[in-house]
């Protein structure tokens, strides 16, 4: 389909190009697994591979409009991920760090090539607070808070349509809550609201990018089978925000969408997990659609 007079003007502006790719690590890894803020006894050391791929197959337009045909975005991300659990006073915390590395490709919109980019993501350091740390065979409860800081050390060049990395920093405070709700249920609800700071290198121009914080709510609700080492869930998410404006100017990208998102889990030795995560967009504005996400995980308690 061709590309009509008013997106090739915002594709001229590189607005839209260079805001498709910059929050895409962030995003995917501050999406919150099963049972992720299940505190460990301290003294526990957990290391941890993910392998993500995203498939987004049409852009949302302002005022209700799409670019479907030859339209394309994915991204290939491999996650390095070490935490420690450890005690800070009366409190049970987990210090951590998630390196990313992978790249955005097959990136078009309406058969235009946006090229593509590969290298180092934007490394998040944080730790998780447990402020209720109550473990039950039935009725476990967890409360625990995370301020998630993502670092600028992505792949980033300001010529380019797609990046990996965003060059900017985020402060991300995420909360978790887990409700063990009978004989082998479980219910997650995380939530958190992530801030950046202005990329000021955008184009040739060295334009100013903005990003309006992100509200994301996500949901797991998770059943063990009777073995103990098996785990499925099925999950929910929704983000909203994060308006995009260069030099001022709406760039037409925001985060909005709702996902359903499916898991399971499983220990294979008594120290060795594997996860498999599939999902989603329901709904979408105003970006790109998401039409595929697939995660696998290993896990090692160390």
């Amino acid at each position: 389909m061709p590309i009509s007079a008013t997106i090739r003007g915002v594709l001229a502006t590189s607005a839209a190009l260079l805001g498709f790719a910059a929050a895409i690590p962030v995003q995917a890894q501050t999406a919150v697994d099963p049972g992720d803020y299940t505190a460990l006894p301290p003294g526990t050391d957990l290391a941890l591979v993910y392998g993500q791929f995203i498939n987004r197959d049409k852009l949302k337009l302002p005022g209700g409009g799409e670019l479907k045909d030859d339209t394309n975005l994915n991204t290939s991300v491999a996650l390095l991920r070490y935490v420690h659990f450890t005690k800070l006073g009366p409190f049970v915390v987990d210090p951590q760090i998630i390196v990313p590395v992978g790249s955005v490709h097959d990136a078009r919109v309406g058969g235009q090539n946006l090229g593509s980019s590969t290298g180092i993501g934007d490394v998040l350091v944080f730790a998780t607070i447990w402020f209720v740390n109550k473990p039950s065979d039935n009725y476990s409860t967890y409360l625990g808070f995370s301020p998630i800081v993502g670092i600028p050390t992505g792949t980033y060049d300001r010529n380019k349509a797609v990046n990996f990395g965003n060059n900017r920093w985020s402060f991300d405070p995420q909360i978790g809550f887990i409700q063990g709700l009978g004989k082998n249920v479980t219910l997650d609800l995380y939530g958190d609201v992530n801030f950046f700071t202005v990329n000021n290198d955008v184009g040739a121009l060295s334009q100013r990018l903005t990003k309006k914080p992100v509200y994301h709510v996500q949901s797991w609700l998770r059943y063990a089978l009777p073995d103990k080492k098996t785990t499925i869930a099925i999950g929910t998410a929704s983000m909203w925000g994060g308006k995009e404006h260069l030099d001022g100017v709406y760039t037409g990208q925001r985060s909005e969408r709702q996902q359903i998102r499916l898991a399971i889990q499983k220990f294979v030795a008594p120290k060795w997990q594997l996860e498999l995560i599939g999902g989603r967009d329901v709904q979408s504005r105003e970006g790109f659609n998401e039409a595929a996400r697939i995660q696998v995980r290993v896990l090692k308690i160390l």
